[in-house]
């Protein structure tokens, strides 16, 4: 799915996201383009918003945008048409479940913001929906974003500390 983060990394334009350091998330941006090279950019380019796996709908934040927030007490009217059965969704980075109508709506989580990715399976002819989470070793990405001389590594990793 195409997401905010990888429009960007390909636009260098934030967009409607509100930022108080813009200059160093742009740094990190071209340090992140550097590591993509022309293949992984393109990459990002054939991205589609979204993609229909049977009854799914699977989209970044909402079918029709990158960027707005859709959460559990977001009301029905802020959503907009939906014709799908199910909508899964992960631009707020948090496990949730709900309907809008007959359209059952889930988030499947997040990678990267705890030391763990989050993930759902979903039946595509029941719709139940499984949420998990695995682990990853953060030791061993904290040595890598090291030795890759990551920008702002400090405050970088001190997020992780939060």
């Amino acid at each position: 799915m195409f997401g905010n983060s990888d429009e960007f990394l390909l636009t260098l334009d934030l967009g409607a996201e509100q930022a108080e350091d813009v200059e160093r998330l742009l740094e990190t941006a071209r340090w992140s383009r550097e590591q993509l090279g022309e293949d992984g950019l393109d990459f990002l380019r054939g991205f589609e918003p979204t993609v229909e796996v049977g009854r799914v709908l699977c989209c970044h934040a909402t079918p029709t945008s990158n960027e707005d927030v859709a959460l559990p007490e977001t009301p029905r009217d802020e959503i907009g048409q939906l014709e799908a059965d199910a909508v899964a969704a992960g631009h707020v980075h948090q496990q949730w479940l709900r309907r809008f109508d007959r359209t059952l709506w889930f988030c499947v989580g997040a990678v990267g913001v705890g030391p763990w990715c989050e993930y759902a399976l979903v039946d595509d002819e029941t719709l139940a929906v499984e949420f998990r989470r695995i682990p990853f070793d953060l030791d061993e990405l904290v040595a890598d974003a090291r030795a890759k001389d990551f920008p702002h590594f400090d405050r970088w990793v001190q997020s992780w500390k939060e």
